[in-house]
């Protein structure tokens, strides 16, 4: 029942925020990617995942020079790299878009990590904190191309490149 609450209240906040009353500049983005390399650490073991697919929404503040906002991330299903059992998560984040240039940025995810590895260990292995590191590129006006390193430190730690593309409505 408390990880139901914990998966909806997010999706709660972005409904509520997406009010017409509340609008006003805002941004929703819609995010898609690829965990290029991933690798697992348990204290015994280590082992390279396979490559993943995510897909995300974001609600955006626009600040001048500035994105600041809230997103959620789901990490489909993937090959740990240990007695083939596969590993997915969900991740809810708060992210930060600094931007250098006119086109370019920074990037920073912090936020909950809900990790878990069918097969090995039942149920959720990591409910913990994951920090994001990231650049990116704005190629048209609507849509951002970005790399980010994640870490997530928990019982099972996961560390992963990711690619993604980040459409803005």
């Amino acid at each position: 029942m408390r990880r139901s609450i914990v998966l909806l209240l997010p999706l709660a906040a972005l409904l509520v925020a997406a009010s017409p009353a509340t609008a006003a500049g805002l941004d929703f983005n819609v995010t898609g990617g690829l965990d290029v390399a991933g690798s697992f650490d348990l204290d015994v073991l280590s082992s390279n995942s396979d490559p993943g697919f995510t897909l995300g929404l974001e609600l955006m503040f626009d600040v001048p020079v500035v994105e600041l906002g809230v997103g959620v991330e789901y990490g489909f299903s993937r090959n740990s790299g240990v007695a083939d059992a596969d590993a997915k998560y969900w991740h809810f984040y708060g992210i930060g878009r600094l931007f250098v240039f006119s086109r370019f940025y920074l990037a920073a995810r912090l936020g909950y990590y809900d990790l878990s590895v069918d097969d090995i260990i039942s149920g959720e292995v990591g409910n913990d904190y994951a920090l994001g590191l990231g650049a990116g590129v704005g190629i048209l006006r609507n849509l951002k191309v970005e790399l980010i390193f994640n870490n997530v430190t928990s019982s099972l730690d996961y560390d992963t490149w990711a690619a993604r593309v980040v459409y803005t409505f």
